[in-house]
């Protein structure tokens, strides 16, 4: 068989091949078109929100490629909490409700407080195991009941 004649069979397949990836490409965008902006980011944080859920702490481990190079690096996320850098009892009464996050490092007394959002780092820490609670807080300091999670892990020698 020669090129054209390989040519001309392929021809016609390329058509059907172009439409289904607009089918494909098609579906992909009514997918993410269903989702609203309420259902991928929660309730708008300028209008108080009734009966809130509970605040949730949710923990990734850390992450293991960073362990190896002696940096604890702990992701995390909330649930009907914003994370922010306000604080006193006045604070207690906005809606959707806020906080920040407490850690203890190996059991410390007293907490590091962080109202970041952003991914808990250690350096530092000794080869060998540790344990890390993460817990949130209100805006006065007070830990929020259920919402905490210990990880533990352990630093490689190097």
């Amino acid at each position: 068989m020669n090129a054209t004649a390989s040519l001309a069979i392929v021809t016609p397949h390329v058509g059907r091949i172009a439409a289904l990836i607009a089918i494909a490409v098609g579906f992909f965008a009514l997918a993410a078109a269903a989702q609203t902006a309420k259902e991928v980011k929660g309730p708008t944080p300028l209008v108080a929100v009734a009966n809130e859920a509970p605040a949730k702490l949710i923990v990734d481990p850390p992450i293991p490629e960073q362990l190896v190079q002696g940096r604890v690096f702990i992701q995390y996320r909330t649930e009907n909490l914003r994370i922010m850098p306000v604080y006193g009892n006045a604070a207690l009464a906005v809606s959707p409700r806020l906080g920040h996050l407490h850690y203890y490092v190996d059991g410390q007394s007293w907490p590091t407080v962080d109202s970041s959002g952003e991914t808990v780092v250690l350096v530092g820490l000794q080869p060998g195991p540790h344990k890390v609670k993460l817990e949130l807080a209100d805006a006065t300091h007070k830990p929020i009941p259920g919402a905490s999670q210990v990880v533990e892990f352990t630093v490689p020698q190097r």
